[in-house]
């Protein structure tokens, strides 16, 4: 893989960040398995459809989920000989040295040159962080404009939010996690008088109206007005979402690819919850793009939104029937 490594002396100063800054987004969870670098993949290929210029950092170079997505994008490019969009993509490695003050300053130089260098080049930064606590993920989240963290819609992934009493499903405190943003919103706040927006995003909704899914939106609607986020909408349970790692494509690839003829009732579900989910951050420039393609394709666009909750509907019934069999075959297990 030959992404670009960011490294430094601990002695070499500080870059100083560009007075222009680029819009940073971090995707943030200290729980695996969320989503993150799905949701990170198709908010990048979203921007650079958009028309933006967008750079990507990955600082979990223990997994590099998103590099390796990005690299099997290149991948894709070469064998089948198409064009897609790409960001200017880096990888962050962590710090060799073993004594944490000089690891600290090591890894915070890395990332604000990182960070500098990409904010010269590009509109928008796009940040993956991983799946536990790092002192990367940390400063990264302290540098964020807006941070995203997707949950899957259950108890156990809200957990990383907050402990929730399960008789009466009242909060009881807020997790490590939270309060870690927390104090990276306060030290945003002392370094430069910024704010993070914090979002977060309930991922693999199913579409039935189950008892645990209605839990959710209560626990998760008493928890944003306490800690402070805004609840987005996150993508359905959908296989497509799952099996385009492999290409380093998304949603909006296909679709491009395919052609109006060839899109599923799925493809344009899907599609349509990645639109919603750009309106929900409610980043101006975002917008304002939004809204110009719109109203250049406002057709398309309204048969798009028109079909899109047929398709819901009909994964709707689908699920039903899939759960109503699961549930004989567990009768007819148990007699």
């Amino acid at each position: 893989m030959n992404e670009p490594v960011i490294s430094a002396s601990p002695m070499t100063p500080v870059t100083e960040l560009p007075a222009k800054k680029a819009h940073v987004i971090v995707l943030g969870n200290e729980k695996g398995g969320s989503g993150k670098t799905t949701t990170c993949m198709h908010i990048i290929v979203s921007l650079l459809r958009l028309g933006f210029t967008v750079g990507s950092i990955d600082i979990d170079s223990r997994q590099r989920s998103l590099s390796r997505y990005l690299e099997n994008r290149r991948q894709t490019m070469l064998k089948e000989g198409v064009s897609l969009p790409q960001p200017q993509h880096l990888v962050l490695q962590r710090s060799p040295f073993n004594i944490v003050q000089e690891a600290e300053e090591d890894e915070r130089e890395r990332f604000t040159k990182a960070l500098s260098r990409l904010s010269a080049a590009n509109d928008f930064i796009v940040i993956d962080s991983p799946g536990s606590d790092t002192y990367l993920s940390r400063v990264a989240h302290a540098y964020a404009n807006t941070v995203i963290t997707p949950i899957n819609d259950s108890f156990v992934d809200l957990d990383v939010l907050a402990t929730v009493d399960g008789q009466t499903m009242k909060i009881v405190k807020p997790s490590i996690y939270s309060e870690m943003v927390w104090e990276q919103k306060l030290n945003r706040a002392k370094r430069d008088g910024g704010s993070i927006e914090w979002i977060v995003m309930r991922n693999r909704l199913s579409n039935i109206d189950a008892k645990n899914k209605r839990f959710m939106t209560q626990v998760t609607g008493d928890l944003a007005r306490r800690i402070g986020f805004r609840v987005a909408p996150g993508f359905s349970e959908r296989v497509i979402f799952r099996e385009m790692f492999l290409q380093g494509l998304t949603v909006l690839d296909i679709m491009d690819a395919a052609g109006k003829s060839s899109m599923s009732l799925s493809h344009v579900a899907a599609r349509q919850e990645v639109r919603d989910l750009l309106k929900t951050l409610h980043i101006p420039l975002v917008d304002e793009r939004l809204n110009k393609n719109r109203s250049d394709e406002s057709s398309q666009d309204d048969n798009e939104e028109a079909v899109a909750p047929v398709a819901k509907e009909e994964e709707k019934k689908i699920e039903e029937k899939l759960e109503a069999k699961a549930e004989e075959k567990i009768v007819e297990l148990a007699s």
